[in-house]
């Protein structure tokens, strides 16, 4: 019996390594030594997906990751990797995708680095950040409090210090494991922490948060009242005025709020941290300053700023919106110009310490200047320096690679340098890539004309449109799932109950958003069009999901918010949890890790697509559209 029940063992264990998608070499690797790893997406959600890439997030001591791509190269099944660390580096996590779909499995593929042969503990407590809170941002895994609470555990008995800076992370965890027990634990540490006769602040700090996870609010705000009266000018009251700062609407009382602060806790400039605080204040100016239409403080603040790469990203901020809207022209210009001279001048800095070279530290910057000369080849543009705009917008390309919008504009400083032949064949790729915008296709249109091409446009133009939607539906029939979902009755804005069960027999486009949510917001002209498009067809419905919406004072937020974009969407409410408020009922059900998702659901009630974030522009929103419902649409029209 033995032998069998062995070979039994090494069956699911063969099983487990051949499901973890990555191999890794070493596997027990130093930090600051190379890694190479193999991926396999056999039985992965992305198996038969073609151009994957992969991220990679670096973790050093603190919980905030460093990204990076990683460059793969296909070897038959299978693709490789490299990754280069730094000697502070203590785990690494790799995410795989291919277009909007993500590699979601279950343990993710994480790596840890030793430091002299041993695992550090602040690489358990990174370990259990990931498995307790974010992994399934970074990596697509799935959250295991039970194994985080576990992580935290090992960290304090190898470092029992730490234990105090992360214990309400680790209670957290073990109240979500088991919320008895859990509760019992954090009254016990909340009486501990009351025993303290001069409690300090990380003290009483951390008896708040404890109080807030069990939502004994009356208690959380005694003891805040305690933490600000004993600790006037401590990091707590900090982050509280910072974020008072930050919520200010007022620019001219916000400004006042901040020579309170500065006032209140005389930074010591020739300390690193104070000069970051005092940065992130004028940050905060700076950026007020511009919504407020107030351009000489805007300069003032942006130019107190002491890093060349903030300042430089605060004028590309402001240079931007200008250049789209064509608003303030001279002060965008000289400021887009100013950005692209402060990256230059980042390249003669010291390294930062997350950067593992310099070699990497120049390649961010010369794809950030890239995304900058974008913005003042624009500026050059609307100005008739169209040589100049040209040659800009070449660089920009070479070095932060091809966008729709970015090749797009390629085409037109191509046209008004005369260069008819070269922007025809541009905009004809981006035709074929299902990438032309309107714009495009009226400039494509007159350099068919001018250029005397065989044939109608009309029916060139036709059949580029067939090819590059026949393109996008074999690519998104790669992506096709068929799953049930989950079953929902919700009320929309009108005070009226909607269920999915009401759309039997139809394509439901379920899109699920936030007022809060910037690429939620960015999509809705998109989906505004798409919904103009499919309005005479009784077989295609959408509805708009508002969750993760938590203010007191939600339905006014968001009746307020659709009255002000003039948005004809039904709206429905998600409905918070009764037993978790902090959670939300239906887009839980669906397992939505961000927003905005998209879930495309036929006529049987199956989800057949999720498309996660924004596409990068209203035509990218509504071929999208097309493509996913246009793969459903014959079979639920013969219905």
């Amino acid at each position: 019996m033995k032998p069998l029940k062995l070979l039994f063992l090494l069956i699911i264990f063969a099983g487990v390594v051949n499901a973890q998608g990555v191999k890794f070499s070493p596997e027990k690797p130093a930090a600051g030594s190379k890694v190479t790893f193999t991926y396999q997406p056999k039985g992965t959600n992305l198996q038969n997906l073609t151009d994957i890439k992969c991220s990679s997030y670096t973790f050093f001591s603190s919980a905030n990751p460093k990204a990076a791509k990683i460059e793969l190269v296909k070897d038959g099944e299978l693709y490789k990797g490299e990754i280069t660390t730094s000697d502070s580096t203590t785990l690494v996590g790799l995410a795989f995708s291919s277009g909007d779909q993500k590699d979601e499995a279950p343990e993710g593929y994480i790596i840890r680095y030793t430091k002299a042969g041993k695992i550090s503990p602040e690489t358990f407590i990174n370990e259990a950040f990931l498995y307790g809170l974010a992994g399934n941002y970074y990596l697509g895994l799935t959250l295991d409090p039970e194994k985080s609470a576990s992580l935290y555990k090992q960290a304090f008995a190898l470092k029992p210090e730490l234990k105090k800076k992360n214990l309400s992370s680790y209670l957290s965890m073990e109240y979500k494991v088991d919320k008895e027990e859990g509760t019992k634990l954090i009254n016990e540490t909340i009486k501990n922490l009351a025993n303290i006769k001069d409690p300090k602040e990380e003290d009483l700090v951390a008896t708040t948060s404890l109080y807030t996870l069990l939502k004994r609010k009356p208690q959380a705000d005694s003891v805040k009242a305690i933490t600000l009266k004993k600790f006037p000018a401590g990091n707590y009251a900090y982050g509280q005025d910072m974020n008072s700062l930050y919520t200010t609407k007022d620019f001219s009382l916000q400004e006042q709020k901040a020579n309170e602060l500065i006032a209140k806790y005389k930074f010591d400039l020739t300390k690193k941290a104070d000069q970051n605080k005092m940065n992130s204040v004028y940050n905060i100016l700076a950026s007020a300053a511009s919504k407020a239409k107030n351009y000489e403080k805007f300069e003032l603040y942006a130019n107190k700023i002491d890093s060349k790469l903030s300042r430089a990203g605060l004028y590309n901020s402001f240079a931007w919106p200008s250049a789209e809207k064509k608003e303030n022209i001279e002060l965008a210009t000289k400021l887009s110009k100013e950005s692209l001279a402060l990256v230059e001048q980042a390249k003669n800095d010291e390294k930062p310490a997350s950067y593992n070279k310099k070699e990497d530290y120049l390649k961010t910057l010369d794809r950030t200047w890239g995304m900058y000369a974008d913005t003042y080849a624009l500026l050059q543009y609307h100005q008739g320096n169209f040589k100049e705009a040209l040659s800009l917008q070449e660089k920009a390309i070479e070095l932060s690679g091809p966008s729709p919008d970015g090749s797009g504009r390629l085409v037109t400083y191509l046209i008004k340098n005369g260069q008819d032949e070269k922007a025809y064949v541009e905009a004809e790729k981006l035709f074929k890539d299902g990438k032309a915008s309107d714009s495009l296709k009226r400039e494509f249109k007159m350099l068919y004309t001018k250029l005397k091409k065989p044939g109608t446009y009309e029916t060139y133009a036709s059949n580029l449109e067939k090819e590059a939607l026949e393109k996008a539906k074999a690519e998104w029939t790669k992506k096709m799932i068929n799953i049930p979902a989950p079953a929902f009755s919700l009320v929309n804005l009108k005070g009226e109950k909607v269920s999915l069960s009401d759309f039997k027999g139809k394509v439901v486009i379920l899109d699920y958003w936030a007022t809060w949510c910037g690429p939620c917001v960015a999509s809705f002209p998109g989906m505004q069009k798409a919904l103009a498009k499919y309005s005479t067809n009784p077989n295609v419905v959408f509805l708009f999901v508002n969750t993760w919406q938590n203010e007191e004072n939600r339905e006014k937020v968001v009746t307020d918010f659709v009255a002000e974009k003039k948005l004809n969407f039904n709206v429905l409410y998600d409905t918070k949890n009764a037993k978790d408020p902090s959670k939300f009922d239906i887009v839980s059900a669906y397992k939505v890790d961000g927003i905005p998702t998209k879930f495309i659901i036929d006529g049987d009630g199956n989800i057949r697509f999720k498309a996660i974030g924004f596409s990068g522009s209203d035509d990218g929103v509504v071929k999208e559209i097309d493509s996913m419902v246009g793969l459903l649409l014959p079979k639920e029209t013969s219905k």
